[in-house]
């Protein structure tokens, strides 16, 4: 049987090799041979991402990115924290909060998967990053000072006098049975308004760090977008924001295949990048201003935005050739 199959692909190989020979100019060529067009990205200020995605569906476009439905993406919601909406939107998330006690230990707050069915649970750990051994416990003494940590908790999950006693003391104990840090679950969401208020009130700067270059090198603020803030130099906590994004896509009469790729690449903070992608073997090719910019204005239309804003960007076109 080994033998005979030998054979076979000895007998099959050269037709392949032919074939393969004539038509790999070809998809070379298909490859290659295409052109585009970009914009830089540009703010048109707040809009209502869920009610746009929505819009875009029901007008027959194809969505791709993250969608703002409960338990899509996991964090906290910011509650009233204009600073947040200004800058991120109003379907931004919170991720994780940091609360620095010194340059190596500090308290966070995060949002992750708990191995259960719910599926997502809030957890508050403490980390000292001079703990050299992971696969030791962390020691009481490497805890920042029991005044700090009740007076974060108490921050944290409110006045309640009990709460931040039992969490400190569930981290404590929790602590001689985990290594590299200590952390728990428990049962409430943080309250943010009153841990910005604290951050901004105890800092003298702030920053965003983990900044992502969008399409063509055009700086853009990540999905995962970090805000640090610093006193005298040194930190004093951070929060990481999920800013959830998309892309709303169209074809040239429908066709996937054959036609030009109209995208509107947005994110919840209101910042947008247009871009068509052309059809292959459009390297020569090129699309009136007036044409491409009337599918875009209709595009916004549909989604709720405001077809003027199409006016507002300007375009780069490229393409790539075979020669």
């Amino acid at each position: 049987m080994n033998k005979q199959k030998a054979v076979l692909i000895l007998l099959l190989l050269p037709p392949l090799l032919l074939v393969l020979c004539f038509f790999s100019p070809f998809l070379i060529y298909a490859l290659f041979d295409s052109s585009w067009y970009y914009s830089e990205e540009i703010d048109i200020g707040s809009l209502n991402y869920s009610s746009v995605l929505t819009k875009a569906e029901k007008a027959g476009y194809e969505v791709e990115g993250s969608w703002p439905w409960p338990g899509n993406f996991s964090g906290f919601e910011p509650g009233d924290v204009p600073e947040v909406r200004e800058s991120f939107g109003s379907a931004a998330l919170v991720q994780n909060i940091r609360l620095n006690y010194n340059e190596n230990s500090e308290l966070m707050i995060l949002v992750c998967e708990d191995g259960t069915e719910a599926g997502i649970g809030t957890y508050v750990a403490v980390s000292n990053f001079s703990h050299s051994d992971p696969h030791s416990p962390l020691q009481l003494s490497e805890f920042p000072d029991d005044p700090w940590m009740l007076e974060k908790l108490e921050l944290l999950f409110g006045p309640d006098e009990k709460a931040p006693e039992k969490y400190l003391e569930a981290l404590k104990k929790a602590s001689q049975n985990q290594t590299w840090d200590t952390k728990i679950q428990v049962n409430e969401s943080p309250d943010f308004p009153a841990v910005f208020a604290y951050l901004t009130e105890n800092s003298d700067d702030s920053s965003y760090d983990n900044y992502a270059l969008g399409l063509y090198g055009y700086p853009k603020i990540g999905s995962d977008t970090k805000e640090v803030f610093l006193k005298d130099g040194s930190q004093v906590g951070s929060v990481k924001y999920f800013v959830p994004e998309a892309k709303v896509v169209t074809y040239d009469k429908g066709n996937r295949y054959t036609g030009n790729r109209y995208i509107v690449e947005l994110d919840s903070s209101g910042k947008v990048r247009l871009e068509i992608i052309m059809h292959v073997g459009s390297s020569r090719d090129s699309i009136p201003e007036e044409k491409y910019r009337a599918v875009f204005r209709e595009m916004f239309e549909e989604m709720g935005l405001s077809p003027e804003a199409v006016d507002s960007f300007e375009f780069s076109h490229s393409s790539s050739k075979v020669w």
